[in-house]
């Protein structure tokens, strides 16, 4: 779980920025051929998968991801949208989508719900398991969520994920939705700009996560000692890859899944990895497990569970 002395351990640790990003990749297999790999792997999303970005670049950095993983698994593969997790995880669960990428705290009420979905991987910016903060001026007197009620709040595209839905939640904690509880939400195009419009009075508060600070730590470590984090979330799982279990041969799983892993040593899946805002893929640590739990118990699933 997340500590006081976190923001005071980024002066130390140089990072990159991380991406709010929601992505689901599917594959669509016939049924009845459950254990037959797949002549297309359909790539779905619940949302972009551009982190906000405009439509140009979204096209680009879709077709890199295809080619990709057209060239990492000899699959060729189309990309469509869902409607949300909830869809996503139903259908995985009927064995009509095999493979699904979800923000960490839908997997944890996914697979809540759902116990035939199984990790494969995670897609990582920074630490493996990330915070979110909402950051202020050092010298502002607000030392906690609650006393953030009436601030203006800057919402980088990057922060659209896990460290808004934090922001949230706090907010429903306190009878609100974020457009009540913040007397205005200011979106930015990049962490670096919120936290400078911070740093210089424009807007009182914005919620970014670990990476993000550690990002401006890196590349401002002057204006970075102007700032302290008022409120901050437990530690956080990434995207998660994951496979609904028999839904395919393993022999397609494993080189999807290598693929992956190997995407920093290559060009092309370097270039993929920078596009999407991640530093890299691994695999699910010893503690996952346990992260899930805590997540799970610090965040339930919505009422309607979608």
């Amino acid at each position: 779980m997340a500590h006081p002395a976190v923001f005071r351990g980024l002066c130390r640790r140089p990072g990159r920025t991380i991406l709010g990003l929601a992505l689901v990749l599917l594959a669509v297999v016939p049924a009845g051929q459950s254990q037959e790999a797949p002549k297309t792997l359909l790539i779905g999303t619940s949302g972009t998968l551009g982190g906000g970005a405009g439509e140009a670049k979204e096209a680009a950095a879709l077709q890199s991801l295809k080619e990709f993983i057209k060239d990492e698994t000899g699959l060729a593969n189309e990309i469509v949208r869902q409607k949300g997790w909830h869809e996503l995880a139903e259908k995985m669960s009927r064995k009509q989508i095999p493979l699904g990428v979800f923000q960490g705290y839908e997997f944890v009420w996914a697979q809540e719900e759902y116990p035939v979905l199984k990790p494969l991987e995670l897609a990582v910016n920074g630490p493996t398991y990330p915070a979110a903060y909402v950051v202020t001026s050092k010298n502002d007197p607000a030392g906690n969520f609650v006393q953030l009620q009436g601030y203006s709040l800057g919402l980088p595209d990057v922060s659209k994920g896990f460290p808004y839905y934090f922001v949230e939640r706090q907010a429903q904690a306190q009878g609100k939705k974020p457009d009540a509880f913040f007397s205005k939400i200011t979106p930015y195009d990049n962490v670096e700009d919120a936290l400078d419009d911070v740093v210089d009075g424009k807007i009182q508060a914005t919620v970014v996560d670990q990476a993000g600070l550690e990002a401006f730590k890196r590349r401002k470590p002057g204006r970075f000692q102007k700032l302290k984090a008022a409120a901050h979330s437990e530690r956080a799982l990434p995207v998660v890859i994951v496979y609904a279990d028999e839904a395919l041969p393993q022999a397609t799983l494993d080189r999807f899944r290598n693929g992956l892993l190997k995407a920093s040593e290559r060009e092309r899946g370097q270039t993929l990895l920078t596009m999407f805002h991640l530093t890299r893929f691994e695999k699910p640590p010893t503690d996952f497990d346990r992260v899930v739990k805590e997540m799970r118990k610090a965040y339930p699933p919505p009422e309607q569970g979608k």
